[in-house]
């Protein structure tokens, strides 16, 4: 009707106002409002695409505390002077982020009577208390801005109440420390192709948390140069996702890849090989002749006999992945991973109307106003968008992130736990594809994820 192009730009305009007031009182406040809106900018299922963007503009404040406040909590944590349990500690910090800052140092291994390299987090002075504090002002404030038009549908005081559980859990640092425990005995049969640090007893506390030094390259580097070993690092990516959804049911919910490193693995030997050894350097500039296990030959001429072949492809040097950073992790319960495993299984089916019953089971308490017309929608998009049939296959990234626009357009109800194993799934993809632009991963996982509908086990063999 008439003025209505007038209106449109008047709530346009009105809605960027709102964003950049929010990122402004976002930028000017604590650590936990700036992870709020970066896990806000991760949630299209709650958000419109718009506050989206915004909130991904923001950056982390990498607050860094002094040395004296370090040797102070070291020593608290642990009832002894720094150097009784540490051969050597680097006073300047390896990095830092809102919670906590790392030190390189060294420690005294009774067991081999040598010094073992490890990463000591030690959270930073007062963040605890701050974040209960900026939670505290951030809920009567989310209250008070529901009240706005612009703002209205944005479930401003739930999001704010699920995240503050997560982020007042990661200020624990013992919790990192269960998660990798878990993670550890999870992956232990498979060590040589995915590994994770390894603990030290005694030395694991709410403020200060050892752990194995890691060396590797972060799968960043391999994201921007084609080597022999991108599509290892995929299958092992791919496999480490499926074996915590479909096995563990324990599930590493911030895979982003600067927390996956990668290094060459020798079986013959059992040890890493550092990174002159790999080639590392060469590999990435593209002049690297390395040949890993498992990657593929254009000589078949010259190929020698089958079980000649085979234990030299055993005993070459092959990729392993180091999955760090575990903060966040989510405990599949029964009922989360039927319902994803199961909506997964719809995209390979392209069947839209299961998949959009699943999802209306995604919030324990579903306000959805009209769920026929979500279930609507849902085969329609499916029908348009998930043929395995089809030359260009599925999309796993893309229907992810219009099933969730969707989801938050009709406004149905996700639960955190289902939407940090979407997101991660973006991630996953994301990284995949960087790696290897010819991987499909839903070609890839469809077979295991019939397997596991049929069976309820994982057939086959998930590790090269």
């Amino acid at each position: 009707g008439e003025g209505g192009p007038w209106l449109w730009w008047l709530e346009s305009k009105s809605r960027q106002i709102a964003w950049s007031l929010l990122l402004f009182g976002c930028r000017k406040s604590g650590a936990a409002l700036i992870k709020w809106g970066q896990w806000a900018a991760a949630r299209p299922d709650l958000f419109p695409a718009d506050f989206c963007d915004a909130m991904a503009t923001l950056q982390d404040k990498a607050p860094v505390h002094s040395f004296a406040h370090t040797k102070r909590e070291v020593e608290a944590a642990f009832g002894a002077p720094l150097l009784t349990h540490f051969s050597w500690f680097d006073p300047k910090p390896l990095a830092s982020g809102s919670i906590a800052q790392v030190h390189r140092a060294t420690v005294r291994d009774p067991s081999s009577n040598g010094n073992v390299d490890v990463v000591v987090k030690v959270r930073h002075p007062g963040v605890a208390t701050s974040i209960f504090r900026d939670f505290q002002l951030l809920k009567p404030l989310a209250s008070f801005a529901s009240r706005f038009r612009a703002l209205k549908g944005l479930s401003l005081r739930e999001t704010v109440s699920q995240f503050s559980h997560t982020m007042t859990a990661q200020a624990d640092l013992r919790v990192e420390a269960v998660h990798i425990a878990r993670f550890a005995r999870d992956f232990a049969p498979v060590w040589a192709q995915v590994a994770v640090p390894r603990l030290f007893p005694g030395l694991v506390h709410p403020a200060v948390l050892v752990e194995s030094f890691e060396s590797g390259r972060s799968v960043a580097h391999f994201t921007k140069a084609r080597t022999p070993i991108n599509t290892q690092i995929v299958s092992l990516g791919v496999d480490a996702y499926l074996a915590m959804l479909l096995k563990h049911n324990f599930v590493h919910t911030d895979l982003h890849p600067g927390n996956i490193l990668v290094r060459m693995h020798n079986p013959a030997t059992g040890r890493a090989l550092s990174d002159e050894e790999a080639g590392f350097s060469r590999m990435l500039a593209g002049q690297s002749q390395f040949k890993a296990a498992g990657a593929s030959s254009t000589n078949n001429s010259n190929s020698r006999t089958s079980s000649s072949s085979s234990r030299d492809s055993i005993l070459a040097p092959h990729a392993q992945i180091i999955l760090l950073d575990f903060g966040l992790a989510e405990e599949l319960t029964p009922r989360v991973r039927r319902h994803f495993v199961s909506f997964l299984n719809c995209i390979a089916a392209g069947d839209g109307v299961r998949a959009a019953e699943h999802i209306l089971q995604w919030g324990m308490q579903q306000n959805c106003p009209d769920p026929g017309a979500f279930i609507t929608a849902m085969e329609i998009l499916f029908e348009d968008i998930c043929r395995i049939d089809s030359p260009e296959g599925i999309d796993l990234d893309r229907v992810m992130k219009m099933v969730l626009s969707l989801a938050s357009k009709l406004q149905v109800t996700v639960d955190s736990s289902y939407a940090a194993l979407a997101i991660g799934v973006c991630v996953l993809v994301g990284f995949a594809t960087s790696l290897d632009s010819s991987v499909n991963l839903m070609d890839a996982a469809t077979p295991c994820l019939l397997a596991y509908a049929l069976t309820g086990r994982v057939v086959g063999r998930l590790y090269a």
